[in-house]
């Protein structure tokens, strides 16, 4: 492997290494850094600073340069160590070299120069101070291995017993393999002595065994893993071992004494240890374990490592029958050989040099398996049963405490082991084991893998959850009899099969015996000869096959019966009662069967009367001959059954519609039949209240037991019928029948609260008169037109005869009126009606929600889902009752289909109800708003243009003659966003409206009325925005004069307003404005003269930002040519203008005559650059005038003149 990879591989456990307090692991240790954040935290932990903040999750590389910047900085400033030629982009990059020399200066500084304890430079080169790292560190192994030949940090440690010594040095006896160690095993070395150094002296191997017994292995690897001795301290616990000198012998003697006694002496020879460790001593396995009685037990003392010493062996026991001893000089072992004679604990106490050995004493175990006793129901098979655990006791306390093996197997031969624990005694032990199947079960059980005595123990285990009892032995017994109970095993009955019979009052004498029938069939037979309550336990192997069962015993033959009940003539609807008397029986229960003529069976009911004696009761319903059969305890009673003869006067029948109600003038009918009675003769009689003759009647005898009787009553009211019933003279029965009379010619029906289209659930009456007619009781009823009955109105009677019915449907539909008094329909009773839903009605349409004055409004009806037949009406009204006036229309647009069209001629609130067949539909009563929208009226600045950003806006809405409506505004802006407006009502009706435009633009005015645009709606107002408007250009800045200076003012986004533009200054300008079109304006003006002008913008009428501009106008550059003169008629003056020509330099004026220069030139500047200039012409005759402007002629210069 190259060195650069064993260095990379270094350096990175070396860092991981401190890296672990912060939980960090790094692998590759060239991209580990190139965020910066471990790097920080590795300075962190080496200094134990805090570098400061920084990214903890950078992503650009910009935050990583940063991280690794801070970290770099931290290690020069604040721990001085100087780093050379490496910066941020290196480890970002990332550059291997220079980061490996980063790691070697860290690990240079915080490692090997802190361990020394002084400053060590760079181990490349020598400090005139102080040795190199290199040096520092050899002079340091060379000190620890003052017997060894170390010339580098290298190729020296290459076959590993260098390290081991070094690991032996620090903790002498660590690793004494070093005296021994073959140069040929380099990897075997290096690996032992690195392993012991990391685990017991805290030195990591941050270099691999194999990389150090490797040629190319560099110096900076080796000097980071060896400086970390300089911080070794050995663990606790270490293994150091003691060297042998090989030049002594020494002679031991070893005893072995039991209970005072010596049983056996030996000498041995030992190689010289310096000095003698007990510690060392091993007593070799399987000693601590035990044997059997009369058994050899093997003892194997272990000395090789003790030195040399005399062995003392002694042993405390019950009793020790011989031992011998023998020492083998080849393996340093003392062995001996111990027999034990009885069963029991041992203690051996092992000294070597007069120290007891490490582990002494030990505790030997003697056993003797022919002592060991078993029981319990695993054992013998009694207490248990298939699926119940089987108990298994193995008592120790004789043979001495081991190993138990218990094991079981069962009828199939299958075998499985049984676990067995200690009990509250330490010598006996617990097992057990579930039997699945009947059979034969062998324990098996050994101590120390050898038999105990009567191994293996043979068990009878039946699956009583497969025993079934039965037979009628288990249900009761009757007393002196013999009683069966049956017992049936599918798998056959194992083990001994009993019987328990216990009385509940007292004893009970009870003779049994059991019966083999088969293997899965046996029977128990018994005799009790007492009454009572008996408990039966059937059980095998002592355990109950089944819950105990409680059987009763009985003696039918004592119970007696009396009373009349059982006598021979009683009469059918009648209760009937006899006794029986079971006192002397046992506990059994009574039961009467009686069966009528017909077959059918009569119930009875059974009391006890006091303890034993029972009271039957019965009510016969046929006539004719009745059984009674009697048991006690489900056995037949002597005497039974009894024979009865019932009669049933109750069979006789008075039936007919005159038995109720009866009718003046004609023959009502009452029949009478008694078939089956016994009876074979009637009377009849008629009584009234004013004891007047009642009726007129006959009799009519169809048959001996079918009669007819005609009545006819004379007067209304009430009468009684008597009805009476004989069996040849005896009366059987009398029966009175209250009878009605009527006159139903005389009752009255009123109609006026029934229509023939009504409303459902709304409640309608009728009235109904029946004081003369005798009727009493009323009874209406509604059915549909097939008859089927679907409700029954209430009736109410405030005053007698005068009857109220109420009637309410709560479906729709078709139906008729059916009244009946006394039963009786009453004539002309039968009144049709249709039932309709109002709410099934629907109305709609704009008209319900609001009116517009002198306009249609529309109301729509759909009566199709009422199922009526009526007609549609609608009522208008103010809801202050005042009077008003609409005009509408109802339409049939379709089949159940309306339209109501109507017209308000005010404004107001209406309270308009539809109507269906006279009744209100929908809501009752619907609120409706009229409004008059054109009669709103706007004023106000809001609908003009002119409008400035930022200033309140404001009008009035009148709409105090509109109506109660809502005014609603809906303002937006040029862009269609909303505009907040504030909306107070000063009066009633009028509102005035205020907003503030911050955007220039159109504005509109949305503006409503309950919900309708006004007349002009929307409204636009036009708003403008002087802050908006910008000037821009050089004739705002500086101006020439006489020269076209032009500015440039954009009022595109101020919105629509007047631009007005005025140019103030010495002299008046000239301006030219063009617009092109879309509010940018191009305006050019020339200024006559030099000054200062103000440049006033206004849009509508504001200035604009800036406004009035302050513009220095200067003048143009000099031109001669434009300046003018004038001469004077006398040749004396000359006004000269330079208004035009520019500059503002001085006039020169020269005058010269034939010979010499004029006299007296003045030039005097009136201020507005014209000049006055004057001269005295020095001579006669020719005179040259030169006039120059900024150096140069102006026009005709030099003027001749000519004087005299």
């Amino acid at each position: 492997m190259d060195w650069r990879l064993i260095q990379q591989k270094t350096f990175t456990r070396w860092c991981n290494q401190q890296l672990k307090v912060q939980k960090i692991s790094i692998e590759d240790l060239s991209t580990a850094f190139c965020d910066g954040v471990n790097l920080i935290a590795l300075m962190e932990v080496l200094s134990l600073k805090s570098v400061g903040r920084h990214n903890r999750k950078p992503k650009v590389h910009a935050q990583k340069v940063d991280n690794v910047s801070k970290a770099l900085d931290f290690i020069m400033r604040e721990e001085r160590i100087k780093l050379v030629n490496i910066g941020s982009e290196d480890i970002v990059t990332p550059n291997l070299k220079l980061i490996l020399g980063l790691v070697w200066t860290l690990i240079l500084h915080y490692q090997i120069s802190q361990g020394f304890g002084f400053d060590i430079d760079d181990p490349a080169t020598e400090a005139v101070e102080g040795p190199s790292a290199a040096q520092a560190l050899l002079a340091y192994v060379k000190k620890m291995l003052p017997n060894k030949t170390i010339n580098n940090l290298t190729t020296d440690w290459n076959d590993g017993i260098l390290i081991a010594s070094l690991v032996d040095a620090h903790a002498p006896g660590l690793c004494t393999e070093m005296d021994t160690m073959d140069h040929e095993n380099a990897l075997e070395n290096a690996t032992l002595a690195m392993k012991l150094a990391e685990e017991w002296l805290d030195v990591p191997q941050l270099l691999e065994p194999q990389d150090m017994v490797n040629s190319k292995v560099d110096e900076l690897s080796m000097m980071t893993y060896l400086s970390q001795f300089l911080d070794a301290k050995l663990k606790p616990g270490a293994p150091l071992k003691q060297r042998i000198d090989p030049s002594q012998i020494m002679q031991c003697t070893g005893t072995v004494t039991s209970n005072g006694f010596l049983l056996s002496e030996c000498t041995f020879h030992k190689p010289g240890i310096l000095g003698c460790n007990p510690e060392e001593v091993r007593v070799r396995e399987p000693v601590l374990g035990g044997c059997h009685v009369g058994e050899s037990l093997n003892i194997v003392v272990d000395l090789v490592d003790a030195g040399a010493g005399n062995l003392c062996i002694t042993i405390d026991g019950p009793h020790i029958l011989g031992a011998t001893g023998t020492f083998d000089d080849q393996d340093g072992a003392v062995s001996l050989n111990l027999v034990f004679h009885k069963a029991g604990t041992y203690k051996m106490a092992v000294r070597y040099g007069d120290q007891e050995v490490k582990g002494s004493p030990y505790h030997i175990r003697a056993w003797d398996p022919s002592l060991v006793t078993a029981y319990g129901s695993g054992i013998t098979g009694i207490g248990t049963s298939v699926g119940l655990p089987a108990d298994v006791f193995v008592d120790l306390s004789k043979s001495g405490v081991g190993s138990l093996e218990v094991a079981v197997m069962g009828p199939s031969g299958e075998t499985y082991a049984i676990d067995v624990s200690l009990t509250e005694r330490p010598d006996v032990f617990i097992g057990s084991y579930v039997p699945i199947a009947s059979g034969e079960y062998r324990i098996s059980i050994k101590l120390e893998r050898w038999e105990v005595a009567n191994n293996p123990f043979t068990a009878l285990i039946c699956d009583l959850s497969k025993v079934i009892l039965d037979g009628p032995g288990l249900v009761k017994a009757i007393v002196n009899c013999p009683n069966f109970i049956e017992v049936f095993a599918e798998d056959g009955i194992y083990g001994e099969l009993a019987a328990q019979f216990k009385s509940l009052l007292g004893p009970q004498d009870v003779e049994y015996h059991c019966t083999r029938a088969n293997d899965g069939h046996h029977q128990i037979c018994y005799t009790p000869h007492q009454v009572g309550m008996m408990e039966i336990t059937v059980t095998c192997n002592g355990l109950a096959i089944q819950h105990s069962c409680v059987t009763p015993c009985i003696d039918p033959t004592t119970v007696t019966v009396r009373g009349a009940g059982i006598s021979r003539e009683i009469l059918a609807g009648k209760p009937a009662e006899f006794f029986i008397d079971a006192s002397h029986s046992g506990p059994g229960d009574v039961e009467a069967l009686i069966t009528d003529p017909s077959g059918g069976f009569i119930q009875t009911q059974i009391a006890c009367t006091q303890q034993g004696t029972y009271a039957v009761t019965y009510e016969p319903t046929l006539a004719g001959e009745h059984a009674i059969a009697l048991t006690f305890g489900g056995l037949k009673v002597e005497g039974s059954p009894y024979m009865v003869h019932v009669c049933d006067p109750g069979v006789a029948k008075v039936s007919g519609p005159g038995l109720k109600v009866a009718y003046i003038g004609v023959e009502n009918l009452v029949e009478m039949c008694t078939e089956g009675s016994g009876m074979n003769k009637v009377d009849v009689n008629f009584e009234s209240p004013l004891d007047t003759f009642a009726a007129d009647y006959r009799l009519l005898e169809l048959n001996e037991c079918n009669k007819q009787i005609y009545y006819t009553p004379h007067n209304v009211g009430m009468f009684d019928m008597i009805v009476n019933c004989f069996h040849e003279t005896t009366l059987i029965t009398s029966q009175s029948f209250a009878v009605l009379c009527i006159d139903p010619t005389l009752i009255t029906l009123d109609w006026r609260g029934m229509d023939a289209n009504v409303p459902f659930n709304e409640e309608r009456q009728i009235l109904i008169n029946t004081d003369d007619s005798g009727a009493q009781n009323v009874d209406v009823c509604i059915t549909d037109l097939k008859g089927k009955v679907v409700g029954y109105p209430r009736v109410t009677e405030h005053i007698p005869g005068k009857h109220t019915v109420t009637i309410k449907i709560d479906r729709t539909g078709q139906y008729q009126l059916d009244i009946k008094c006394n039963n009786t329909s009453v004539f002309g009773c039968g009144h049709t009606f249709t039932a309709f839903d109002p709410k099934a009605i629907k109305v709609f349409g704009p008209g319900l929600d609001q009116a517009i004055m002198n306009q249609d409004n529309v109301i729509e009806v759909d009566t199709e889902e009422a199922k009526g037949s009526g007609e549609v009406g609608v009522i208008f009204s103010f809801t202050d009752q005042a009077l008003c006036q609409v005009n509408y229309e109802i339409k049939l647009v379709s089949e159940n289909h309306y339209k109501i069209n109507y017209s308000p001629q005010q404004v107001g609130i209406y309270r308009i109800t539809v109507t269906y067949a006279g009744t209100a539909i929908g809501p009752n009563t619907v609120t409706v708003p009229c409004i008059d929208p054109s009669s709103v009226t706007i004023n106000g600045r809001g609908p003009q243009t002119g409008i400035l950003v930022g200033s309140p806006v404001d009008f009035t809405i009148d709409a105090s003659n509109a109506g109660p409506g809502t005014v609603d505004v809906a303002m937006t802006n040029a862009k269609g966003e909303k505009v907040p407006v504030d909306m107070e009502q000063t009066d009633c009706g009028v509102y005035n409206i205020t907003y503030i435009p911050f955007y220039s633009g159109d504005y509109r005015a949305g503006i409503t009325f309950g919900g309708q645009e006004v007349q002009g709606s929307p409204f636009v107002t036009q708003v403008c925005n002087p802050n908006s408007v910008v000037a821009f250009g050089a004739g705002l800045d500086k101006s020439i004069a006489l020269n076209a200076n032009s500015f440039t003012v954009d009022a595109s986004q101020a919105g629509d307003g007047a631009l007005n533009l005025t140019i103030e200054g010495p002299e008046e300008c000239n301006i030219d404005c063009k617009a092109d079109g879309d509010h940018i304006y191009c305006v050019s003006y020339v200024p006559p003269l030099a000054g200062t002008y103000s440049v006033n913008i206004k849009f509508a009428d504001v200035h604009i930002p800036g406004s009035p501009f302050l513009v220095a106008c200067s003048r143009a550059p000099p031109d001669a040519s434009k300046c003018h003169a004038v001469m004077e008629a006398d040749n004396q003056a000359i006004m000269v203008d330079a208004k035009n020509a520019g500059g503002t330099g001085a006039l020169e004026v020269g005058v010269w005559g034939a010979q010499v220069p004029a006299r007296y030139v003045t030039v005097e500047h009136n201020g507005d650059y014209t000049f006055n200039v004057s001269y005295e012409i020095p001579e006669p005759g020719e005179t040259e005038i030169s006039i120059k402007w900024h150096g140069q002629h102006i026009m005709g210069s030099p003027f001749k003149v000519v004087t005299e």
